[in-house]
């Protein structure tokens, strides 16, 4: 085995050991409220398991493990915390709300949370002044330390000293502590408990990290095996570029069967940002190059005798396809050698666009009339619609000549049912 193979597969295997939580349900309260970027609404989720009497209905499971494995607190008995209560936003002052607080009658335990918020000047040391029988936690995406600023008395002299001062993070200390409940969680809690993981591994990169992490420490086995990710390196933004270029040689071979049906013909003259350009070798430079295949709806005759009603496949960052117009006689520009699209979509050119598409879907935008992602729909769950910047799983997976066949295939069946069935023109097709 060669050795660009061979550190290959040791990675993909050290990477497998990272675990995955695989949600029951697509849907995700987490993700659809947007919630895992606010502190003061993860904080809350986190508060109620906290809670003895939450509505978890755990009990001290999920306070005396917090306690014990992530603060390494463990001088509470179970009766001491079957008795602590969980307090939200306590109120020290107008300007001060400590953001999650563990009080009994031996403790009160201040959490400061962060995920994006920024310091507030002497924050933590006012808050520290409250605990007692405690240091003053401080919760951030990666355990980071307070600054100075958050630290130093307002007004005063005083400083915290940092030894006074516990730091955890979401990544890691708040993801293992949930991580080992699972097993032992009943449903629905369990399933909540999953979404919350996902929602954290969101802000935190979690899983990301973890992958980045145990890959460098393969790389920096041997200087072979560095040597090797080099390679990899330089090649890499080429592989992705070919993988993008195959799967629209797949979808124009998926469309063949439609262009009769729905009066579609490949557009050859203008090669508007069209995939096969070479300019797309930048793809993963700037922000897009929109690479695409274009089909002109022939049916479709505007009053402007040089504008066509396209049907577009396109990547900008997601893949997505829909009926945009272009102007032929238009000045060219962005270095095309004729036409350009026609960015302002009038409400005449709407009436004129709804003889041959349904009015319903149409939403202009830019120079779409519509547009679904290849769902067939205007939102999306990451498994179901490839990401090339990103380059997500579903993205990933299109590696796989036979997977990428089978996404190509649902992916045009989409933008059939959710598109193409809306022309008006199959009836004109029809009667010839």
């Amino acid at each position: 085995m060669s050795t660009t193979k061979e550190l290959l597969k040791k990675i993909y295997d050290t990477t497998q050991s990272i675990p995955v939580y695989h949600s029951k349900t697509s849907y995700n309260l987490f993700q659809t409220l947007e919630i895992s970027g606010k502190e003061v609404l993860m904080c809350r989720f986190l508060a109620d398991l906290l809670n003895p009497e939450g509505s978890h209905g755990c009990g001290i499971l999920f306070l005396k493990t917090f306690l014990e494995e992530v603060l390494q607190e463990k001088r509470m008995p179970d009766s001491l915390l079957t008795h602590t209560i969980i307090i939200k936003e306590y109120v020290i002052d107008k300007e001060r709300r400590i953001d999650l607080v563990i009080q009994n009658v031996d403790f009160f335990i201040p959490m400061e949370v962060k995920i994006y918020a920024g310091e507030q000047e002497g924050q933590c040391f006012d808050y520290f002044e409250k605990a007692k029988n405690s240091k003053m936690v401080y919760l951030t995406r990666f355990g980071d330390q307070p600054s100075l600023y958050s630290r130093r008395q307002r007004g005063g002299s005083g400083i915290l000293p940092v030894g006074q001062i516990q730091c955890i993070s979401w990544s890691e200390d708040i993801s293992g502590w949930l991580e080992r409940r699972l097993d032992s969680l009943p449903q629905p809690i369990e399933e909540a408990v999953i979404q919350y993981l996902d929602a954290i591994h969101r802000v935190s990169d979690g899983r990301k990290r973890m992958k980045m992490e145990k890959t460098m420490d393969v790389l920096h086995e041997s200087p072979d095996y560095f040597a090797a990710g080099l390679e990899i390196e330089r090649v890499m933004k080429q592989a992705k570029i070919k993988l993008i270029r195959l799967l629209f040689d797949d979808f124009k071979e998926a469309m063949e069967p439609l262009t009769k049906k729905y009066g579609l013909e490949l557009e050859t003259d203008a090669k508007y940002y069209s995939y096969e350009n070479p300019k797309h070798d930048r793809f993963y430079d700037c922000y897009s190059t929109y690479p695409g295949l274009n089909y002109v709806v022939k049916q479709a005759n505007f009053q402007k005798k040089s504008l066509q009603m396209w049907f577009r496949i396109e990547i900008e960052q997601n893949l997505f396809a829909g009926f945009s117009l272009f102007d032929t006689e238009a000045e060219p520009q962005d270095g095309y050698l004729k036409g350009y699209q026609v960015n302002d979509i009038t409400e005449d050119l709407i009436n004129e666009a709804s003889k041959y598409l349904d009015r319903e879907i149409i939403v202009p935008e830019n120079w779409w009339f519509a547009w679904n992602y290849s769902n067939g729909k205007r939102s999306y769950q990451e498994y179901e619609v490839p990401d090339f910047k990103a380059m997500n799983a579903c993205a990933v997976s299109l590696v796989d000549s036979e997977k990428r066949k089978c996404y190509v295939k649902e992916a045009v069946a989409g933008f059939e049912w959710s598109l193409l069935t809306k022309l008006h023109v199959q009836d004109q097709i029809a009667k010839k």
